[in-house]
C-alpha cells in the first residue's frame, strides 16, 4: 500500500504569498504610524524637560536662561547665568536637567581669562550632545560633521580636521520679529565683560535673545500662552552635514539662528528644496511641537494662523498680534 505525500501546490503557495504580501501592505502604515507617534511623544518629552529646566533657572536666578553673546562663544560656568554668560539658553539649562557636572566641565576658576583647561572642557561639551536636544523623527543625539566652520569658539579648543559637534533640533523663542541673530558680538572675553554694546536688544520681543535676562513677570500675556522652546525648521539634505546655515555651529553656542527662531513667518515641515534659517518647523508630518513658558507642550499644526503664531511668540503684545514692535 502506498501513501500519498500531502503538500502545497504551486497555486496554493502563490495564494499564501499573495495574502501575506497584502497583510504586510495593510499593516505597514499602521506600524509606521505607531512608531512616529512614539517618536513624536519622545520629542514632546524632550521639550518639556528643556522648558522645565528653563523655568527652574528663573526660579533659582530670577531670570530665564540668557540667549548669550553669539555663535563665536560657548559656555563658561564661572560667568554665571546673566548677561555676562557667553553661551545660550540650552547650556544655561543644563544644571536644571541633571547635567550639572557636564555644565561645569569648562570651569577653571578664572572668569576673566580663557585658559586651556577651559577650552578643553568646553570642547568635551561640544562633542558630546545630551539626550534631550534632538527629535528622534529627525536624527539621533550624536555628534555630526561640520561643513565649513574652522573653529569651535573663542573660548573652546581649536577646530581639528574631521571634528564632530552636537547639533540642536530645538530653538528658543526669540519673538515675533524677523531677526533671530545678529553679527554684533564681542571679539574678546574682556570686551564682552567690560565694554561691549550688544546693540538694539529691544527689537527682540520673545523670551531668549542676545544677553537676555527675561523674567516671568515680563511675560504679561501669560506663561501658558507664550512660546518658550520649540522645534526648528531644517533642510533634511543637511541633517548630518552641517551644511545648513541655520545648523552649522554646535549645540551650545550663544545667540544665533542655530538655537533661536521667530514666529515672523509661518512654520513649515522640513523640505529638501527649501532652506530657511529663521522659522519654526519639524520633520513631523502634521505639525511641530512647542513648549510654553508654563512647561506644557502642544503639537501645533503647520496651518496655524500667522497672527496667532506671532501672538504666541510675543511676550507682551497685550492680546494684539499686530503689535510686533512692542517691547519692554
Amino acid at each position: 500500500m502506498t501513501t500519498k505525500r500531502r503538500g502545497f501546490t504551486l497555486v496554493e503557495l502563490l495564494v499564501v504569498i499573495a495574502i501575506i504580501a497584502m497583510l504586510v501592505t495593510l499593516l505597514l502604515p499602521a506600524v509606521q504610524a505607531a512608531r512616529e507617534a512614539a517618536r513624536r511623544s519622545q520629542c514632546m518629552n524632550n521639550l518639556k524637560q528643556l522648558a522645565l529646566g528653563a523655568i527652574n533657572c528663573e526660579s533659582a536666578h530670577a531670570a530665564l536662561p540668557s540667549g548669550g553673546w553669539g555663535w563665536d562663544w560657548v559656555g563658561d560656568p564661572d560667568l554665571g547665568f546673566g548677561r555676562k554668560q557667553p553661551a545660550g539658553w540650552v547650556y544655561n539649562t543644563l544644571p536644571f536637567i541633571e547635567y550639572t557636572d557636564f555644565y561645569n566641565l569648562p570651569s577653571d576658576g578664572a572668569p576673566r581669562e580663557i585658559t586651556q583647561q577651559q577650552k578643553n572642557g568646553a570642547c568635551q561639551i561640544i562633542k558630546r550632545p545630551i539626550e534631550f536636544i534632538n527629535c528622534p523623527t529627525r536624527r539621533e543625539s550624536r555628534p555630526y560633521g561640520t561643513a565649513w566652520r574652522n573653529f569651535h569658539a573663542h573660548n573652546a579648543c581649536d577646530y581639528q580636521t574631521g571634528d564632530l559637534a552636537g547639533r540642536l533640533d530645538y530653538a528658543g523663542n526669540a519673538g515675533a520679529q524677523a531677526a533671530n541673530q545678529q553679527s554684533n558680538q564681542p571679539s574678546t572675553l574682556i570686551q564682552g565683560l567690560d565694554n561691549w554694546d550688544p546693540g538694539n536688544t529691544k527689537q527682540y520681543n520673545g523670551v531668549f535673545f542676545v544677553t537676555s535676562a527675561t523674567t516671568i513677570g515680563k511675560l504679561t500675556d501669560g506663561t501658558s500662552k507664550t512660546y518658550c522652546i520649540g522645534e526648528k525648521y531644517l533642510n533634511p539634505v543637511h541633517y548630518t552635514t552641517g551644511g545648513d546655515g541655520a545648523d552649522n555651529e554646535n549645540w551650545c553656542t550663544g545667540f544665533n539662528n542655530d538655537n533661536h527662531r521667530t514666529a515672523f513667518s509661518v512654520p513649515r515641515r522640513d523640505r529638501a528644496e527649501l532652506s530657511i534659517g529663521n522659522i519654526f518647523g519639524s520633520a513631523h508630518e502634521s505639525g511641530f511641537n512647542m513648549a510654553y513658558c508654563d512647561g506644557h507642550v502642544e503639537h501645533i499644526a503647520y496651518d496655524i494662523d500667522l497672527f496667532a503664531h506671532r501672538a504666541a511668540a510675543h511676550r507682551n503684545d497685550g492680546g494684539d498680534p499686530t503689535m510686533v514692535g512692542m517691547t519692554q
